[in-house]
């Protein structure tokens, strides 16, 4: 079966769906959105961003779209892996943080995903969103996050922030394109802002930076102590990974002065 031709007999759940709890309150909130994705910047920004709020999770979009797995939680439950909706009512602002916890298999399940989502925050009274991402820059620029808006009444917002705009034909891929797509068809105000990054793995640094233009939009007051933290203990895995590697190399480079031409080699 091609991609893209999926039959709806196929699955059970042909469609996304949000699921939402009773018991919450909310007032025009901000709606942070970030999925894994160039350099894990939107994820590493949403997720510390939930646990700085100690933000409630009331909700989660499923999709048949998402991989057929169950995740277990720390305390032995299965859930659906999907788009989790964390909520912080505060003083300064209601906020509103959803987590995409992988991207689609194909990509009308994101923009389906997505367009659900934002009618949902449309139909509370929520009407700015702020999707984060990545941007693959070589070389990396230094202290750059790039913004684009949904229309020129964002733009103030992106001056305050002292934000570079994107240049013009630069291409958004995945969720931040969808999500600002989606705002203007909605009639949603939206930003994007994206960390330049030219690594392959989780790119702290540039999520730092975007965490630093989201703390002064939210008026949040961030203790990046604990971003600090965890900052280092990835830098401590990342060395102990470049060991064993180190080790590993030097174990085949030290056997195979000990095997003969004729000798045979073991694939395991």
């Amino acid at each position: 079966m091609l991609a893209g031709r999926i039959e709806p007999s196929v699955y059970y759940f042909t469609n996304p769906k949000l699921w939402i709890t009773k018991g919450w309150a909310v007032a025009k909130p901000v709606l942070i959105i970030g999925y894994p994705g160039i350099g894990r910047i939107g994820e590493v920004t949403v997720r510390f961003l939930a646990r700085s709020f100690r933000a409630k999770r009331i909700g989660t979009i499923t999709s048949p779209y998402f991989s057929t797995q169950a995740v277990v939680d720390k305390r032995g439950r299965a859930r659906l892996l999907g788009v989790q909706i964390f909520l912080k009512n505060r003083k300064e602002g209601d906020v509103m943080i959803a987590l995409g916890e992988q991207h689609q298999e194909l990509m009308g399940g994101e923009l389906e995903a997505s367009r659900i989502l934002l009618k949902f925050f449309k139909k509370i009274g929520g009407d700015l969103v702020i999707a984060v991402g990545g941007h693959v820059e070589q070389p990396k620029a230094e202290n750059r996050v790039y913004a684009l808006v949904t229309d020129p009444s964002m733009l103030e917002y992106a001056k305050n922030l002292e934000l570079e705009l994107a240049p013009t034909g630069t291409p958004i891929v995945g969720s931040v394109g969808i999500t600002l797509g989606l705002c203007r068809l909605l009639g949603i105000r939206g930003m994007g802002l994206l960390g330049l990054t030219n690594v392959g793995g989780p790119d702290l640094e540039s999520s730092r930076q975007v965490l630093e233009k989201m703390d002064k939009l939210l008026n949040a007051n961030l203790d990046f102590s604990l971003f600090e933290s965890e900052t280092q203990k990835w830098k401590e895995l990342q060395e102990k990974y470049r060991r064993e590697l180190k080790r590993l190399e030097n174990d085949r480079a030290l056997s195979s002065l000990f095997r003969g031409p004729g000798s045979p080699e073991y694939l395991g």
